[in-house]
């Protein structure tokens, strides 16, 4: 388990990162999504290092009160700034980056944004933002459905929302993204979701990534992704539409895998932790 106690903190002007580091070798991010936290990726980060990787497991910002930053927004561009923050308050040139959920939006901004600190990346139950139109209603409408907490974190008493019924709104997620994932593991997830979101400004912090949405995006995170990319997809996430994963494919000057877990939803990386270990594992070792 990635332990509180063991995470440390890392500034560069205003900006605080607060990250768990471990294990020696090429290093890799993993960065989590919503809702969740970065104990998620403890035995996946346990693995990379025991394979010979260091691994470096931040909180997105927002989702730790040492991160927060008053009037920063949330962006694309500004959460792409983030990821090679981290880089640069860590002292490393370039790093390979994993990233779930919003995670994975950061991490095609960062490799974007700045190609020549980016080694690889691993998007995890996202296609790359510019993918997202689907070509027909029946499309359009299977995506509004599992993407409706997009319109209801939009409104004002979303975090009164949100808190109600002891975080109940949360456990809604879980069972409606991932129907089949069962488990201590999973329970353990959405308890420390749950604690994270706790603190007030911290639940504000991670709704406001879904009320920067509609800025408008940065022409520097349109470029074309000059490293590889290894994709992971959910078979049953966003109602098993797959044809955004495969235009995201085209979008790679590197080239890109896609690995589907038919079985799995939003998490497949937590609830095929095995499988997917082992795929991160052959990625890593493929890159130059």
């Amino acid at each position: 388990m990635l332990l509180e106690s063991e995470f440390q903190n890392a500034t560069i002007g205003n900006q605080t990162w607060r990250y768990h580091d471990s294990g020696r070798g090429r290093p890799v991010v993993l960065i989590h999504g919503f809702p969740d936290t970065p104990q998620s990726w403890s035995g996946i980060a346990g693995s990379l290092n025991q394979a010979g990787y260091r691994t470096i497991v931040p909180y997105l910002r927002g989702y730790h009160p040492d991160t927060l930053v008053p009037g920063r927004p949330y962006d694309a561009l500004h959460v792409a700034e983030d990821a090679v923050g981290l880089l640069d308050a860590l002292g490393l040139e370039s790093a390979v980056l994993v990233g779930h959920d919003w995670g994975a939006t950061l991490v095609y901004g960062a490799a974007a944004l700045a190609p020549d600190r980016v080694q690889g990346i691993v998007p995890i139950a996202i296609p790359h933002p510019r993918t997202l139109k689907p070509k027909n209603a029946i499309a359009a409408l299977g995506m509004f459905f599992m993407a409706r907490h997009f319109l209801y974190f939009q409104l004002p008493w979303a975090e009164a929302g949100t808190r109600r019924g002891d975080f109940r709104y949360v456990d809604t997620i879980y069972r409606r993204w991932a129907p089949g994932w069962r488990g201590p593991e999973r329970d353990a997830a959405v308890a420390r979701a749950k604690e994270a979101f706790s603190t007030p400004e911290v639940l504000t912090g991670a709704i406001d990534w879904y009320r920067a949405m509609g800025a408008k995006i940065d022409r520097r995170l349109t470029a074309p992704i000059q490293c590889s990319g290894l994709m992971v997809a959910g078979g049953k996430d966003f109602g098993g539409h797959l044809g955004p994963y495969k235009k995201s494919q085209g979008l790679f000057e590197g080239g890109a895998e896609l690995l589907v877990m038919p079985q799995a939803g939003h998490w497949p990386h937590r609830e095929e932790e095995s499988q997917f270990t082992d795929a991160l594992i052959r990625f890593l070792g493929a890159l130059p």
